[in-house]
C-alpha cells in the first residue's frame, strides 16, 4: 500500500474514531448506558485498525515516500490524533467513574439488606418489636432492581 493512501485511510479511521468517542461520552454524560454497549463493537474494531495503521506508520523508516501533500495530510493527522488522545482521556475518566458509582451503590444496597430486620414491627406475644429469632431466620428480605440502574 502506498504512503498516501496508507495516510488517507489513518485519517479516515481516526476521524470516525474520534466522532465514536464523542457520542459515547455524551451518552456516559447522560447516562444513557444502551448507547454505550452499542458503541462498543464499532469502537474495539476502529481502536485496533487505528493501533495497526498507526505502528505501520511508526515503523515505516523511508520518509521519502512522502511528497508535500502526504505532509498536509500528515498535520491534518496528528491533529486528529491528538482530538482522539483527549477523548480518550475524558472517556476513560467517565468510565471509572461509572464504574465507582456502580460500585459505590451495589455496596449500599448490600449493606442495606444486612442491616434490615425483617417483620412487621408489631407485637409479638412475647412484647417485642419484630419478628422472634426463628421467625426472623426463616424470612429473608426482598430486594428488587430497576434495569435502569
Amino acid at each position: 500500500m502506498d504512503a498516501s493512501k496508507r495516510i488517507e485511510d489513518l485519517l479516515f479511521i481516526a476521524s470516525k474514531l474520534a466522532d465514536l468517542l464523542e457520542e459515547e461520552n455524551a451518552a456516559l454524560q447522560n447516562n444513557r448506558f444502551d448507547v454505550v454497549q452499542k458503541l462498543l463493537e464499532s469502537k474495539t474494531a476502529l481502536s485496533r485498525a487505528y493501533e495497526i495503521r498507526v505502528f505501520g506508520m511508526k515503523n515505516e523508516e523511508d520518509r521519502s515516500l512522502y511528497d508535500d501533500d502526504d505532509l498536509i495530510a500528515i498535520e491534518q493527522l496528528r491533529s486528529v490524533g491528538n482530538r482522539v488522545a483527549e477523548l480518550i482521556v475524558e472517556n476513560e475518566r467517565m468510565l471509572r467513574i461509572g464504574l465507582e458509582v456502580s460500585r459505590r451503590f451495589m455496596e449500599c444496597v448490600a449493606d442495606s439488606v444486612k442491616q434490615v430486620k425483617p417483620g412487621t414491627g408489631a407485637y409479638t406475644s412475647n412484647g417485642i418489636i419484630g419478628a422472634t429469632g426463628s421467625a426472623s431466620k426463616q424470612q429473608a428480605p426482598s430486594l428488587a432492581l430497576d434495569e435502569v440502574l
